[in-house]
This record gives C-alpha cells, structure tokens and sequence, in this order.
C-alpha cells in the first residue's frame, strides 16, 4: 500500500500551463504598457505584438483594453498586499514591525515604479476603473487591520502614544514613500538633487523611518 506521503502531486496538463503563462505574459506587458502610456495611450496591438500572441488571444481572456487594464491594476495591488503578508509583523515586536513595513514600503515603490504610474494613472481618470474591483479593497482591509492592531500593542505596552489614529498613520506613511517616486522627475529637478541617486535613496529612507517612529513613540 503506498501511502499518501508518496502520491505524486497531479500533474497539470502541458496546454493548461502554457495557458496560464501565456495569460501571465500578456499581463506582464500590459501593466508595462498601461504604466507607461496609460489608458487611451496603450495600444491592445502593441500588447499583443509585445507579448508575442495575437490580438484574438488578449480578447478570449480578457474580453477588452478595459478589462485587462483593470487586471493590470489588481495585479501591482495585490503584488503589494502578498508581499506585506510574508512580512509577518505581527509576530514582530511593534516597533520593529513598524521598522519593517517602512522600509519595505518604501523599498517595494522605489523597485515597482509601474505600480506608481498606473496608480497615478488611474488618479487622473478618478479611480473610475478601480471602482469596478472588489478585490482591491478587500486587499487592503487586512494591512488596515494589522496596522490597527500592531498600534493597540504598543500602546498597550505603553510603547506608543495613545491618540494615533491608525488609518491616518498608515497614510502618512504611504505618502512618505510614494512621493520620492512619483514625483522623482520633477522634484529632482526643482531641489537640483538626483533623486535616484542610491545614496539619497538609503537616506530618505532612514529620514522617513525616524520621523514616522518619532511620532510613535512616547
């Protein structure tokens, strides 16, 4: 009798994974394409001819421009969220938990600079698109969570101030992070500092980490 440990997994058949990744690769360029030239600048061809399928491909998995641009979308949020998760501070104390997602905040912008465009992006159309997904803010329900109830353990600890709105915290933070990105460009010029300049990205984020832990603490 075999037993369970020695069942081999089941194999997935050769035509379903070449079409999982055939549909990861569309994905892949349409968020290159959508980040770059946004909504009405990116072209379904152009997707197509990038991602080396033909365009008949695109529309049997994603219908339209418009759908796929919202799976583009879903995609660099949800990126974000699984990566928090792996994160585990809340296993971590509260200050160094708080450390750890600054810092990954910060570092995960800086190294997906598609996610801040087609965000960006999507501002200008005032999230008209990103309305249609449930999937986003049930994404982000479960970082509001852990932020809120890292919060309560350091107060609780006496660690922390006791008048710290969580959901305030967690968006002074994000826009702490976000700008040095989405405004890289401009700001590099009108401060004449090269934003992307490795060293003033290291001490940027530092400088974040101690103001955001400043204000924390007791």
């Amino acid at each position: 009798m075999v037993s369970d440990n020695n069942v081999p997994a089941p194999k997935i058949p050769p035509r379903n994974r070449d079409r999982t990744r055939t549909k990861e690769r569309i994905l892949q360029v349409a968020i290159q394409e959508f980040s770059g030239k946004g909504l009405d600048g990116a072209r379904v061809e152009q997707i197509a001819k990038k991602a080396e399928v033909n365009m008949r491909m695109i529309y049997h998995y994603y219908e339209n421009k418009e759908n796929l641009y919202i799976a583009s979308l879903e995609r660099v949020y949800s990126d974000v969220r699984h990566a928090e998760t792996s994160l585990d501070i809340e296993n971590l104390r509260p200050e160094m938990a708080f450390r750890t997602l600054i810092r990954f905040t910060f570092d995960h912008f800086q190294n997906n600079t598609d996610l801040v465009s087609l965000v960006m992006g999507e501002n200008m159309l005032q999230a008209r698109y990103l309305k249609q997904s449930q999937m986003v803010p049930q994404l982000t329900d479960r970082l509001r969570g852990v932020v809120a109830s890292t919060l309560k353990r350091g107060q609780e600890n006496d660690q922390f101030r006791k008048d710290i709105d969580p959901q305030q915290f967690w968006f002074t933070m994000f826009s702490l992070c976000w700008v040095p990105v989405s405004n890289r460009f401009t700001m590099s010029w009108t401060l004449q500092t090269n934003l992307q300049d490795s060293v003033w990205k290291e001490q940027t984020k530092l400088h974040i980490e101690d103001v955001l832990l400043t204000y924390l603490l007791c």
